[in-house]
């Protein structure tokens, strides 16, 4: 095998394996938490809900970005023309 047919993968085979990494670490850690179940699930759902809340913005935060970047080039463009 030529190199780059073994290392095609590499990096979305290291990326699953540091995301898996932390999926287990983070389970782990909730499992031997010291606060109650009760306590730990409602941090939990406090949690989710502040992430569907950033989550949300994200499309508008995204189209505002390309925009100025969109902006940003075109200003360059014409000062080199």
């Amino acid at each position: 095998m030529r190199q780059t047919e073994q290392t095609s993968g590499g990096g979305f085979s290291l990326l699953f394996a540091f995301l898996g990494g932390a999926l287990v670490g983070g389970i782990v850690a909730v499992l031997y938490a010291p606060r109650s179940g009760a306590e730990t699930r409602r941090r939990m759902v406090g949690a989710v809900d502040e992430t569907k809340g950033l989550a949300s913005r994200v499309p508008e935060a995204f189209r505002e970005a390309s925009s100025a970047a969109q902006d940003a080039f075109k200003a360059s463009m014409k000062e080199s023309a």
